[in-house]
């Protein structure tokens, strides 16, 4: 069998399961471990410096459970925009929204996307997260961004669906979280990834008291 038919197949029993899934009402939502509102505005070399709230009508069409939206900037100056979205249950119809999609949808065209593996230290395993390099008009930014699948770093957004399905399945779970970085490009864009990076390395042990395995 080609690999597009077989592709093909697998898309069509994720949406299958995807659709059983929206119309099964059993299973609660989980509960973050904290809230993100006591999110720490230092880590590492980073500091929170703004803040910012969706609009109602992005929130209602969202349908998270809790987010941030904050800006951080280094002792150089270099600003960093975390966002950061989870939702207890991806049921009926309340599912994340990747920003593959929405970053066109803001005028944003992609230069070149990757995918980067990320170490971390300690006893952390490596992450695979995706790399995207952006532009309008004449700005540019690099967008890092994964989702968080119970424990588990997810780069694509068909696997996230797949691991959402097999925890749904064998957990009774369906929740998730985005998290996603995204900054002006600051001398070279080998720089600013290096430099965002560093900030991931510092972020992601503190999101692990925060987002339930």
């Amino acid at each position: 069998m080609r690999r597009a038919a077989r592709l093909l197949i697998s898309v069509a029993i994720l949406a299958s399961a995807l659709l059983a899934l929206q119309f099964r009402s059993v299973g609660e939502g989980v509960p973050m471990r904290k809230s993100f509102d006591s999110f720490p505005e230092v880590i590492g070399a980073w500091r929170g410096v703004d803040e910012t709230t969706f609009e109602p009508d992005v929130l209602k069409m969202l349908k998270m459970s809790d987010y941030l939206m904050r800006g951080y900037v280094d002792a150089s100056g270099h600003t960093t925009w975390l966002y950061m979205g989870y939702w207890q249950s991806q049921r009926r119809g309340s599912d994340i929204h990747s920003p593959k999609n929405c970053l066109p949808a803001g005028g944003w065209e992609p230069i070149e996307t990757k995918r980067l593996t990320i170490p971390l230290g300690g006893t952390f395993t490596p992450i695979t997260v995706n790399h995207y390099l952006i532009q309008k008009e004449r700005h540019m930014q690099v967008v890092i961004y994964w989702f968080e699948a119970q424990g588990h770093v997810v780069a694509g957004e068909l696997e996230a669906k797949v691991q959402m399905v097999r925890s749904a399945m064998f957990r009774n779970r369906t929740d998730g979280a985005l998290v996603r970085l995204s900054s002006p490009v600051s001398g070279t864009v080998q720089d600013t990834t290096e430099r965002m990076t560093r900030q991931i390395q510092a972020l992601y042990p503190v999101l692990r008291d925060y987002l339930p395995n």
